[in-house]
């Protein structure tokens, strides 16, 4: 304790020990005529100024695309709060033709993937559908600020086949664009399917065994430590095995004593994490 406080009172003598690392250097970002700063604080957290005004704070922020709408000047900032909790959203900064600086955080936390394009009059923001989640699409004008268009529902692929599933290895939430694989997971799962897919939106690839099985495993954003999916499919019979862990209770579809040997052996290694 004594060898701890010492090393404390040091680094609070030399002014080195308010953080582990330096702050990042400011970022200067153009909006038109005008220049905002991305300006990391001593939390970690980044702030959107114009000069002492604050637009915004969140840990990340990064400039997108920009344009011009009749005598406005835009910029789109993706905002988040980092690491897996969040995919982050949409900030929209305006600068009109009398150099009036707004900020437009309708967007704000809805945590979703989003592809932005542009036209002459405004942005155009698109919110993938995902299992389980709905998307939108949003349209941001100078005139109209931010507006919802509509609703976006997920829907696998037309015509899709078992056969298609070996094309949709990149991540366990991409078999269910092959419709028969979708519909299986919704009859076993019923309606905890929601809870399902959320398990497994931080993954990485699905895994082909040698033995005919395919294995995907994922978790919930910012809740990887207790909150688990798995997927297995017999890729000779087309059948579905499913687990979700919450915390410590694991449900499985079917029951586990009905799954082939080489996936119990699976799901048991994944339990155990």
């Amino acid at each position: 304790m004594r060898a701890i406080l010492g090393g404390v009172l040091f680094c609070a003598l030399l002014g080195v020990c308010a953080r582990a690392e330096e702050a990042a250097k400011p970022v200067d970002v153009t909006v038109g005529p005008v220049t905002l700063r991305v300006v990391e604080i001593e939390s970690g957290e980044k702030e959107l100024r114009h000069g002492t005004r604050m637009l915004v704070k969140e840990f990340s922020i990064n400039e997108g695309i920009a344009a011009k709408f009749k005598d406005t000047h835009a910029r789109v900032f993706d905002v988040g709060p980092g690491g897996n909790a969040c995919d982050g959203w949409p900030a929209v900064v305006t600068v009109d033709r009398d150099g009036k600086v707004a900020i437009d955080l309708t967007m704000r936390d809805l945590c979703s993937l989003y592809a932005v394009s542009t036209d002459a009059e405004g942005f155009t923001f698109v919110e993938k559908a995902s299992p389980g989640r709905d998307g939108s699409v949003w349209r941001f004008t100078p005139e109209d600020r931010m507006r919802r268009l509509g609703v976006l529902v997920f829907r696998p692929q037309p015509k899709s086949t078992w056969r298609d599933l070996d094309r949709m290895l990149d991540h366990p939430l991409t078999l269910f664009n092959v419709a028969p694989f979708d519909a299986a997971v919704r009859k076993l799962t019923g309606a905890q399917f929601g809870e399902f897919v959320l398990r497994l939106n931080v993954a990485g690839e699905v895994e082909k065994k040698d033995d005919g099985f395919l294995v995907g495993t994922g978790c919930q954003a910012h809740a990887c430590n207790s909150d688990l999916g798995f997927i297995g499919v017999d890729r000779k019979t087309r059948d579905v095995f499913l687990a979700m862990r919450s915390r410590q209770r694991v449900t499985a579809w079917p029951a586990v004593d009905r799954w082939p040997a080489p996936l119990r052996a699976e799901y048991e290694a994944w339990r155990k994490q």
